[in-house]
């Protein structure tokens, strides 16, 4: 009763300030005119249009089984992601998770809910910084929503002397300076890897690699946003479809 009295309290929408009652905190028109992502390869998430073109998983497969993004890396998604990770807007995130748990929900099937879910590590240099890890924020509002357990102490990271925030592409694969661990040796079969953003999947696969060692090998990537390659054509796709 409480949740459904929270939910019919109007508030401003977080992109156009009009008065909305939507449990994300977007009105149901900005929600609309999201770049939500279009549906593309199960494995890297990447759209079908420019799957073969500009982007080909299957050159080099990811390390983990399947990836689901919410929305395409662009405006205004960039900039509440910014928000939401380096100026302390965690409404911003809070709606954006909660879009992603609509078209998981949308796409559920037995083997997309995962046991265990986990988000990926901040250095301790960013979480002093912003006094708290993105990607576990984005993991215990979907945890709560889809009824599913998650833990941050599952994983853990050495210390890196590269932001990888500012490197390329190329960079990023080969950098392996940043090192994860598993302080865990047990965990359910089906492991979701939680994320803010997908880019190259190098710190994906680096998640990934650590947990197949470990055993582990039904493992997912969610992300609250796809970054696509330069002349990429994310053609238009809603909730709905």
């Amino acid at each position: 009763m409480l949740r459904r009295l929270l939910g019919a309290i109007n508030r401003p929408c977080l992109l156009c300030d009009q008065s909305q009652s939507e449990p994300c905190g977007l009105c149901a028109l900005c929600q609309k005119d999201l770049p939500w992502l279009a549906r593309g390869c199960p494995r890297c998430a990447m759209p079908w249009p420019d799957h073969k073109g500009l982007y080909n998983c299957f050159n080099q497969l990811p390390r983990f089984n399947q990836c689901q993004a919410a929305f395409a890396y662009d405006f205004p998604i960039k900039q509440l992601i910014l928000t939401f990770k380096d100026h302390g807007n965690l409404a911003a995130g809070h709606a954006l998770t909660l879009c992603l748990a609509q078209r998981i929900v949308r796409d559920a099937t037995p083997s997309v809910i995962p046991d265990l879910l986990i988000p990926v590590p901040s250095s301790w240099r960013k979480r002093r910084q912003r006094g708290y890890n993105p990607a576990a924020l984005i993991a215990k509002d979907l945890a709560r929503v889809l009824n599913r357990p998650w833990t941050p102490k599952f994983l853990k990271t050495r210390p890196t002397q590269q932001d990888r925030k500012h490197q390329s592409r190329q960079q990023r694969l080969n950098d392996v300076t940043n090192h994860f661990y598993l302080t865990r040796t047990r965990a359910p079969c089906h492991i979701a890897i939680i994320d803010d953003v997908v880019t190259s999947m190098a710190t994906a696969n680096h998640v990934a690699e650590r947990l197949q060692q470990a055993g582990f090998h039904n493992i997912s990537l969610w992300a609250l946003a796809r970054s696509l390659p330069p002349g990429a054509n994310n053609r238009p796709d809603t909730i709905d479809d």
